[in-house]
């Protein structure tokens, strides 16, 4: 691990959209790191971003990356079969990873990504961007001074417009990407409002899917219950078919004293019989997208740099994941699917 003097030796691991939009940008804008290699199996992408990007080498094959490039982090933005071998390869190396959501395509495989980081003890952090978003981080505050009371009721959605994968076709194949809309929108969602509320014990989960077109294909859209201890319970929906011009993401937050929204931020409480508007002033936002994964990636090179435990851990990422299988068992089944926690 470099001394703090030092700047942070990147390896971005699949050069798509993500990597390109977020990621890379992102990189670029913090001082502690030098972007060292970009690795994708398009030779001519690669070769692209490497020039576009300023990194130092490229390579399309991330095994040959592994044993030569000189890198102290592999940020992995692959399609979700090969986050599990390439983060396992990558902290058995000795390196630190950050990976995309949802962390695998299921909590076994996930599981044995976070095995493999305590075994190696390197860091393993899952990019959940909507955790540094500030109108989250300020709700989140909210509940945890129990400004809201006791969560009683959250509803989650991530509805998109209808779109063609073709650019992305193994999103539509179950074997590459684990699952369809439940686990791309779903899994973030999951973690947002599990995060936000502060409710952890899990009990049951139902779930139904829709929009499969045969038995290896993925679902476009699904819903699902979670019920907690104590009898909170989320309500989330996703879909990757909307028929409606606007894409519509939301999280609504219901408690004894008040209740919370994103986005935009609104807080409401009851004080002394009467609702009021609590919801704080935020700093001008540009952009909570970009500006959400800045402070990720800035959040992770600290945690890099310092080795300290990051916010977004893989072991939060089995939890969510356990509960978003739980979803597809549900789906399959037809019934309740009990938890423990």
């Amino acid at each position: 691990m470099p001394a703090m003097a030092e700047k942070t030796r990147i390896a971005i691991v699949g050069a798509g959209h993500v990597a390109q939009v977020a990621h890379i940008p992102a990189y670029r804008a913090n001082p502690d790191v030098e972007l060292v290699a970009v690795v994708d199996e398009d030779p001519v992408k690669a070769r692209r971003i490497k020039e576009q990007a300023g990194f130092k080498v490229w390579y399309e094959d991330f095994a040959e990356m592994l044993k030569k490039a000189d890198v102290d982090v592999i940020d992995i933005c692959t399609p979700n079969y090969l986050h599990a071998p390439m983060a396992i390869a990558a902290l058995r190396s000795g390196r630190d990873v950050m990976c995309e959501k949802p962390l695998a395509r299921n909590a076994t495989e996930a599981q044995k990504m976070v095995d493999t980081a305590e075994e190696h003890g390197r860091i393993l952090m899952v990019a959940m961007n909507n955790r540094f978003r500030e109108d989250a981080q300020m709700m989140q505050k909210f509940i945890n001074a129990n400004e809201l009371g006791d969560v009683h009721v959250l509803k989650a959605g991530w509805l998109r417009r209808a779109t063609d994968w073709k650019d992305r076709s193994w999103f539509t194949e179950r074997g590459k990407a684990g699952g369809g809309a439940l686990l791309d929108l779903g899994t973030p969602l999951v973690d947002l409002a599990i995060w936000i509320s502060g409710l952890k014990k899990t009990t049951g989960v139902s779930c139904s899917v829709f929009g499969k077109k045969g038995k290896d294909t993925v679902e476009d859209s699904g819903c699902a219950m979670v019920r907690f201890a104590g009898g909170a319970c989320l309500m989330l929906e996703v879909n990757w078919n909307l028929r409606d011009p606007r894409d519509v993401v939301y999280l609504q937050v219901y408690g004894s004293k008040g209740a919370g929204v994103l986005s935009p931020l609104q807080l409401h409480k009851s004080i002394q019989g009467v609702l009021v508007n609590v919801t704080p002033a935020l700093g001008k936002q540009k952009n909570f997208y970009k500006e959400s994964y800045q402070a990720e990636i800035d959040h992770f090179i600290q945690c890099v740099r310092k080795q300290r435990t990051p916010l977004v851990s893989g072991k939060d990422a089995v939890s969510v994941m356990r509960i978003v299988d739980a979803m597809y068992e549900s789906a399959s089944s037809g019934r309740e699917v009990e938890l423990a926690g």
